[in-house]
């Protein structure tokens, strides 16, 4: 070995020791970290059973331990899902229907990019065993397509269903060896350039996530654990909730099902009059306009998204769950290759179907046996679409 390389050898072998040992000095030494954290002040107090409609965790850090409650007890039925819970609003999405019309509680959550690994990160936060959760999963078929099965779930949205508090959860299940939580830890490694000067908990969840990171960092990791330590239990704090009685669960008849399909449709019908693909006036004039679209299925190697779903499926399995699956459609005379990428689809209803995983199935892929009222528009669900979505449901969840 040359002199130099000699000299590196030599740095290295007593750069890590001076640095382990400096680590622990300073761990020693500052007073903060000898102080147990208070348990932090959960400033929002949620209604529970839970019920509603949430875009995120913004403005409800604690979520996660209230998920981990009803989940645990299934109190309440909760609706994962994308942007169609906030496309044109309606009484037949199931969070107005449910809580207003059966008086069954429902919480519906998520908005636009939370897709499937999302959502599992989400329900591996609450830690809950899911032998009598009521959960229900929209899968969006936009996921598997284009850019979107390719990417998977993005770091902007992740993050939104990934306060701290959640983080914490998770840094407590990778630490302890549990292999379903590794994912998360592998995740945020790969996003590792675009985290920049984050907290703690995710510094060291990103740096877990690759052999290469833990040995790097072999002498800040402990630093960080301890930090961690120190202030979870004010991270872990219990969401605050105030208790209510749900009225009794109304019945619902076939001839009134019938009745709402109808509504729906003829409500449908009539904010459809500038074209003839059935979707709504305004939409059609600001994004469509006459014209087509074609949609790209990137092969199972090459799509994330298809992944992602594997994983959701496999972890809800392994916590004892089945939830409600509803594979939405998207609509044919705009979409106008949907044959071409129906195998994308029927992937998902088999691996749904080897996990024997209820589910409704509206996804069409031609215009003879498309129901007009199904969509808003080309992708989001209608009152026809959300009241099919409420009956199937209903009988699910009974």
């Amino acid at each position: 070995m040359n002199p130099l390389g000699q000299y590196r050898a030599l740095h290295h072998a007593i750069a890590l020791p001076i640095a382990v040992l400096a680590s622990w000095l300073l761990l020693s030494g500052l007073p903060f970290l000898h102080e147990e954290a208070p348990a932090a002040s959960v400033q929002d107090t949620l209604d529970y059973p839970l019920h509603g409609y949430l875009s995120n965790f913004n403005e409800h850090l604690f979520l996660a331990d209230a998920l981990a409650s009803t989940l645990t007890d299934g109190s309440s039925i909760v609706l994962l899902g994308s942007s169609e819970l906030t496309s044109a609003d309606h009484p037949s999405k199931p969070f107005r229907f449910f809580n207003n019309e059966l008086n069954v509680p429902l919480l519906a959550l998520g908005h636009a990019d939370n897709q499937g690994f999302s959502m599992y990160a989400q329900l591996l936060a609450t830690g809950a065993d899911l032998a009598h959760a009521r959960l229900a999963i929209m899968i969006s078929p936009t996921w598997f397509f284009d850019d979107n099965g390719k990417r998977g779930t993005n770091l902007a949205s992740f993050l939104e269903y990934q306060p701290s508090p959640s983080l914490y959860r998770i840094q407590y299940l990778v630490q302890n060896g549990d292999t379903l939580a590794t994912p998360v830890a592998t995740y945020l490694y790969e996003h590792l350039e675009q985290l920049g000067s984050t907290q703690p908990v995710v510094q060291w969840l990103a740096r877990e996530g690759s052999w290469r990171t833990r040995a790097l960092y072999l002498y800040s990791q402990p630093w960080y654990a301890e930090i961690i330590r120190r202030t979870a239990p004010g991270m872990l704090a219990a969401q605050q909730v105030r208790h209510w009685e749900p009225k009794p669960r109304q019945p619902i008849s076939a001839e009134r099902w019938k009745e709402l399909y109808d509504e729906g449709v003829a409500q449908h019908l009539a904010q459809c009059t500038n074209n003839s693909v059935y979707v709504y006036d305004e939409y059609y004039s600001e994004y469509v306009k006459g014209r087509t679209r074609l949609l790209q299925a990137a092969p199972y190697g090459k799509n994330r998204e298809m992944h992602d779903l594997v994983r959701l499926l496999d972890y809800v399995k392994a916590k004892h769950g089945r939830p409600f699956f509803v594979i939405q459609p998207l609509n044919p005379y705009v979409y106008t290759n949907l044959k071409e990428v129906s195998p994308a689809i029927a992937w998902v209803r088999n691996e749904l179907d080897q996990r024997d995983m209820p589910y409704l199935d509206l996804w069409v892929d031609d215009t003879a046996r498309f129901q007009p009222g199904t969509l808003t528009d080309v992708m989001h669900l209608g009152p026809l679409g959300w009241y099919r979505v409420d009956s199937a449901m209903n009988a699910y969840f009974r």
